[in-house]
């Protein structure tokens, strides 16, 4: 490149290369000083004890009667207990507050959840811990979900990261790219680096608060950055109202607790907490009858508050020598009233101020009000007065708020529907006018619309558009919401039927987008227009392949449909019958397809043609020639500048792969990391590291496939691997577990492949039978792994294999268990098919080694499975070596030659030991002893514990990151994931006894000044 410039230009380029080399440097050195310092405590955190939330009870005498009047907000602090007093009935989670904080500061990540229902304390006790983590020196941040916050994407976090007067990080940092479902994987590690800087300078504490209201965006926030920002002094407080177990936040609260997050559940406060919060509020001990009087509110703090708030009022509590007496045995009338009834008793101004705000929502300004009510702002402060003093509203900074979600929810209970659905509508227009984002105002919207609402039509139109790419579920409802509204004939109501019926397919709704498609597309659409949209619904890679195809054939029986349409529609059938698992009906569909794209000469249809004869010619064991087909779709692909084209370039990884080209593949799978990092493709990153792993797997290196795929995948989002691809990487990761007798990890892939047994994807049952039948014949019961085998019929068995993506080595192992339940029909099906891709491949040496160890099984002879050991060992697939040399050594023992099976175990035995399978390694050494041989290798002594036990890969990633670099730094100069990241990271921290960056740097700088 420096040859192509003028020698001034020349210069300016190398000084600029200089001058970034020389920033990044000092950068490194400036944030490994800060560790430093934060490792041997030059820097003092602050950090005291929780004490202050512990203070004893401001005392109090005399006649309540006769107290100054003023709300009890004024010394009750939001719930129960005085502003300098110990929660009430709430040790045990005071004592969680204490060991979140101590572990912040110890500089580890936190994550603690709060639930409970409405009234319960949850936003009292993120107030305390709020409180105690800013006199610890704690950066805070805050933020609170409102019941119309679900289709604003990712404002709580937003809130809490960017808003306050002090915020957490600098917006500007984070750029101005808006978060698509696509760029949300991207936004969020955005977020992530700059945690992960600020969380170097002193420790940070994000609380977010009534998640049961949050959208979808930060939903998936809380499943992802507590777990990898643990190693960070970033600690989370999340609380919430019960959440249902299949719901979004219900998997995102298992999620978390599965990684480790500690969790309180709110219950009703005893009735010795409710007689200290009646101590607290009276500055005297309760009598008999106001403690009977106070058990009507349940043990619910905000009720008891307002039971008391209300004796206070109407003087009905009388204090002499130390003791609180009710002097009269009745409710107060603000508790016996209902708040219609409340309402009454304030003035008419402040009714119509109090309807407004509740439709407002949880926070709003004056301004807003005065917009609503078409007033001038100074002739609302009057009424706003009495809405506070009588605790209905409460100040904040520029903002107004309910007192408590109850309070406006009750508000709004007590005006008639037809007026909140008026005053809804209203306070929209008013929102939008004073420049409100559509989906700000979506929500109210979508509720309080009438037919023929143009403005609500066009308004919910464009909030669609906006959530189509990061919630399409909730853009789809909306979208859909808007179509109620229309009127036949209205000019929007064909964009609104395309737009409903792709993004309920794109939110994996398909039964309810295919009776939604077959209704409203054909009463609305064309039959143009409507085989468009169904092609976009084929088109969408996320979904069930079965959907796409069934899509397609809905189109092209369509009348009317031209001549390129037809061929992209043809030719995205024959792709998606073929990464479905049908590869016979794929075929019988070829000819008409080639013919169809040679006539219309289009190139995204030729695209398709080409990836799918690709996978075609794969499941009829022609790799050279599926490598050639990959190779062109990817040649066509650039050509048309099909954005797709990273799909045949991860099709062309495994293929490689397959061949034995295990250069070439991890090459490859590095330079798509590379190319999807760079162009921001979150799928096209997990499609490359899935395939790095899946290749890391064969070739025995299991620690650094494990790290690839941990996390990726859980039992409450299996109904989502829709692809044999995910499918792929889910066996993946089950094998590695079993090689290295992860439990967690192989409890979890088997939960994920029973729901994915259930997919009526065949590709993907089969993978999910193959792996289940594996799991099965590991735990020694080869009668299930045959269930397993016949789950989707027993003569389907015989065509279990070849799945997709195939690995040739594990033919011999579906013989293994055929042998092992009696099945010899299926193993001799297995060996021959072996066999015949064998006679295909005979240049790659994986497939006939494979067909030899088959046969070799099948009869037991120990020259075949000789002749399969000498082909593997000039070969690189290290764990298929160690499983002949089992299975020689077994048949060597069965002819006597006890010598030779040692010899093969011995070899066997120190490769498990090299790869780390463990599981392989025990079973290896029971035959050994089973032949009066103990061993004790080399490898066995390397340590397990300590810097001797991390592997290569986990002393890289371990290396940046004490010099101070993110988690995206390390992945972009390692060529992996962030996601790998953190898995090299956690498992090093198991292996060094640590939890944090803080205790790693400190290790480093230990380690580099010992001799």
């Amino acid at each position: 490149m420096d040859g192509l410039l003028p020698t001034s230009s020349r210069a300016r380029s190398r000084a600029g290369r200089w001058a970034g080399w020389s920033c990044r440097v000092l950068l490194s050195l400036i944030r490994r000083a800060v560790l430093a310092a934060l490792a041997t405590g030059a820097v003092d955190l602050g950090f005291q004890c929780v004490e202050a939330c512990e203070n004893g009870a401001t005392k109090m005498s005399g006649d309540v009667r006769n107290a100054t009047p003023g709300p009890v907000q004024s010394w009750v602090v939001a719930g129960y207990g005085t502003a300098s007093n110990r929660l009430r009935g709430r040790d045990r989670e005071l004592a969680s507050l204490r060991d979140h904080l101590a572990r912040l500061r110890s500089g580890a990540g936190t994550s603690w959840l709060i639930e409970g229902g409405p009234g319960l304390g949850k936003t009292r006790l993120i107030e305390q811990v709020v409180s105690a983590a800013r006199e610890n020196g704690f950066a805070v941040g805050q933020g609170v979900a409102g019941p119309g916050d679900a289709a604003v994407e990712l404002v709580v976090l937003m809130e809490a990261l960017f808003g306050g007067p002090e915020p957490l990080l600098e917006r500007s940092a984070l750029g101005d790219s808006r978060a698509s479902r696509e760029q949300r994987y991207w936004l969020l590690q955005d977020i992530q680096t700059l945690l992960e800087q600020a969380a170097l300078r002193r420790p940070i504490l994000i609380c977010l608060d009534d998640l049961q209201w949050a959208d979808g965006g930060t939903r998936a926030a809380i499943r992802t950055l507590p777990a990898r920002l643990a190693s960070l002094p970033v600690g989370w407080v999340l609380a919430f109202r019960p959440a249902e177990a299949g719901s979004d936040l219900g998997r995102a609260v298992t999620e978390l607790l599965r990684n480790g997050a500690g969790q309180s559940v709110l219950g009703r406060l005893d009735q010795a907490a409710v007689a200290e919060v009646a101590a607290d509020a009276f500055g005297a001990a309760p009598d008999d009858s106001l403690l009977t009087l106070a058990e009507g509110a349940r043990g619910n703090p905000f009720f008891l508050l307002e039971l008391l708030s209300g004796l206070r009022e109407e003087h009905l509590v009388s204090v002499d020598a130390g003791r609180a007496t009710l002097v009269e045995a009745r409710l107060p009338l603000r508790v016996r009233e209902g708040m219609r009834r409340r309402l009454a008793r304030m003035s008419p101004a402040a009714r119509s101020v109090a309807a407004v705000a509740a439709s407002l929502g949880r926070r709003f300004t004056v301004s807003q009000l005065a917009a609503v009510l078409d007033a001038h702002a100074s002739s609302l402060l009057d009424p706003i007065r009495e809405l506070i003093g009588s605790e209905l509203l409460a100040e904040g900074g520029e903002m107004l708020s309910f007192t408590h979600d109850l309070n406006r929810e009750a508000v709004r209970a007590s005006q008639p529907s037809s007026a909140v659905h008026a005053l809804d509508r209203q306070a929209a227009s008013a929102l939008l006018a004073a420049g409100a984002l559509p989906v700000e105002v979506a929500t109210q919207l979508a509720a309080s619309a009438a037919p023929g609402d143009e403005l609500a039509i066009t308004t919910l139109m464009r909030a669609s558009d906006v959530l189509g790419s990061t919630d399409p579920g909730q853009a789809a409802d909306l979208a859909r919401r808007a179509l109620d509204l229309t009127a036949e004939g209205h000019p929007l109501r064909g964009p609104l039927v395309a737009r409903t019926a792709i993004l309920l397919n794109a939110a994996a709704r398909s039964e309810e987008a295919q009776v939604f498609a077959d209704s409203a597309l054909r009463q609305v659409l064309p039959s143009m227009q409507e085989a468009e949209v169904r092609l976009s619904i084929a088109s969408l890679f996320g979904i069930s392949p079965e959907v796409r195809a069934e899509s397609c054939r809905r189109a092209l029986d369509l009348p009317g449909v031209p001549a390129d349409l037809q061929a992209r529609l043809l030719a995205l059938l024959f792709y998606n019958l073929v990464v479905a698992g049908r590869p016979d009906q794929a075929q019988q569909l070829f000819k008409e397809v080639e013919h169809a794209v040679a006539v219309t000469g289009d190139s995204s249809a030729r695209f398709a043609l080409e990836l799918g004869d690709s996978a075609l010619q794969v499941a009829r064991g022609r790799f050279e020639t599926a490598l050639a087909l990959s190779d062109a779709a990817l040649r066509s692909a650039e050509a048309a500048e099909d954005p797709r084209q990273w799909q045949a370039r991860a099709f062309r990884c495994w293929i490689l792969a397959v061949l034995d080209r295990f250069s070439d593949a991890l090459a490859a799978a590095a330079e798509g990391v590379r190319s999807a990092q760079q162009g921001r493709q979150g799928r096209a990153l997990q499609l490359f590291e899935a395939s790095r792993a899946r290749q890391l797997l064969q070739l025995g290196n299991l620690a650094d496939a494990a790290a690839a795929l941990e996390g990726r995948f859980s039992p409450d989002e299996a109904h989502l691997v829709l692809s044999v691809l995910d499918a792929d990487a889910v066996v993946v990761l089950g094998r590695v577990a079993l090689h290295t007798a992860d439990q967690r990890q192989t409890e979890l892939t088997l939960a994920i492949a029973q729901v994915m047994l259930r997919s009526g994807v065949p590709g993907i049952e089969r993978h999910a039978a193959w792996l289940l039948a594996l799991q099965a014949q590991a735990k020694g019961d080869p009668g299930q792994a045959r269930r397993w085998l016949t789950a989707l019929g027993e003569e389907e068995r015989l065509s279990l294999f070849p799945l997709s993506p195939l690995d040739p080595a594990d033919d011999p192992q579906l013989v293994r268990i055929a042998l092992a339940c009696g099945d010899g029909e299926l193993a001799e099906s297995v060996a021959a098919d072996a066999e015949r891709r064998a006679e295909i491949n005979r240049e790659v040496p994986v497939f006939p080694a494979s067909a030899i160890h088959a046969r070799g099984l099948l009869t037991g002879d120990p020259g075949l499975l000789a002749q399969a050991v000498d082909i593997l060992e000039a070969g690189q697939r290290r764990l298929a070596l160690a499983s002949v040399l089992e299975d020689l050594a077994v048949a060597q023992i069965r002819a006597g030659r006890r010598d030779r099976a040692i010899a093969a175990l011995d070899r066997a035995l120190a490769i498990c030991a090299a790869c780390g399978a463990s599981w392989d390694l025990a079973r290896v050494r029971r035959r050994l002893r089973r032949l009066g041989i103990q061993r004790r290798l080399p490898a066995e002594r390397r340590p397990t514990q300590g810097w001797a036990a991390l592997t290569e890969s986990e002393l890289a990633v371990v290396r940046l990151v004490a010099d101070g670099l993110t988690n995206r730094e390390v992945a972009e100069q390692l060529y992996i994931s962030s996601n790998t990241v953190s898995s090299h990271l956690r498992h090093a921290f198991e292996k060094l006894g640590i939890n944090s960056r803080v205790a790693l740097t400190r290790l480093a700088a230990e380690k580099a000044e010992s001799p």
